[in-house]
């Protein structure tokens, strides 16, 4: 957007009254960067509890639905987060659980190739102090924030060289970690389109907000319809995003103020002083 995203602090008055012309509300949120701080490992990374608690209670407002989109497996996403009632898309949305069934739209079937990938992957980077592979199944994630700056050109030619003559695996790269996934038309934007056409009801308008930190969450950015609005962690520069906001707290105050107010705005009388004049 030209200018940049905007504070999201400063626009809650406007939110308020664009919410008051939805008929409900989809919250879609990246986990790591974004509802829990960035670990070394990521199996060291947690859940604050108070952003639980802010998501069971959007889960339980009328009119609204929850969801998790990250790069994680599913079923490691799933733990982390522990909110039941919540729809979880895992592996950049090739795993969903929603609504008590678990679905792979598309990519389900390269699990054998991604295996072996992963292993030409490790068998490169033995000699590589603090790079190692996670292999998440569908997808697999190469790690490298532990490594020293002058082993990460080692780390990204080791990926790319494995990857290059396999036609169904492609390598995106995120914060300290590169990507391999299935060479699929399918990513996070996809998965943020395939909730909203599956919850929201035909004759409703809704609106969607997606919250999150990295770079494959601007493709859910540019997938949200026209009502809807995203929030860019941590950055305030080149991202499709309409806002952003410093860091995990502040998303957590976001969380906070769409379950306590944002929810009472939706579809609510906006000549109806008891909404339309509330911080």
């Amino acid at each position: 957007m030209t200018g940049g995203p905007a504070p999201f602090d400063e626009q809650r008055d406007a939110l308020a009254k664009r919410l008051q012309a939805v008929d409900g509300l989809l919250v879609l949120l990246d986990f790591d960067g974004t509802l829990a701080p960035i670990a070394d490992r990521p199996d060291a990374v947690a859940l604050p509890d108070a952003t639980g608690d802010a998501l069971a209670d959007l889960r339980d407002a009328r009119g609204v639905r929850v969801g998790v989109v990250s790069g994680r497996g599913l079923a490691d996403l799933r733990d982390l987060v522990d909110v039941e009632g919540v729809a979880y898309a895992g592996n950049h949305g090739l795993e969903l659980r929603v609504d008590g069934e678990t679905r792979y739209p598309v990519g389900s079937d390269f699990r054998g190739t991604i295996e072996r990938v992963v292993a030409d992957v490790d068998a490169r980077l033995t000699d590589v102090d603090g790079a190692f592979v996670e292999d998440k199944g569908v997808t697999a994630s190469v790690h490298y924030r532990l490594a020293a700056d002058e082993d990460v050109p080692t780390v990204e030619r080791a990926v790319r060289t494995a990857a290059e003559d396999v036609d169904d695996v492609r390598v995106t790269a995120g914060k300290a970690v590169l990507e391999l996934r299935p060479d699929v038309d399918w990513d996070k934007g996809r998965a943020t389109r395939w909730l909203y056409d599956r919850w929201v009801p035909d004759d409703e308008a809704w609106s969607a907000v997606y919250v999150g930190d990295d770079r494959t969450d601007e493709d859910a950015f540019r997938a949200l319809p026209d009502a809807g609005f995203g929030v860019a962690v941590g950055r305030d520069a080149e991202t499709a995003a309409d806002y952003h906001v410093p860091d995990t707290d502040a998303v957590r105050e976001v969380l906070r103020w769409l379950a306590d107010r944002g929810v009472e705005m939706v579809d609510a009388d906006p000549d109806d002083p008891s909404t339309s004049r509330r911080p």
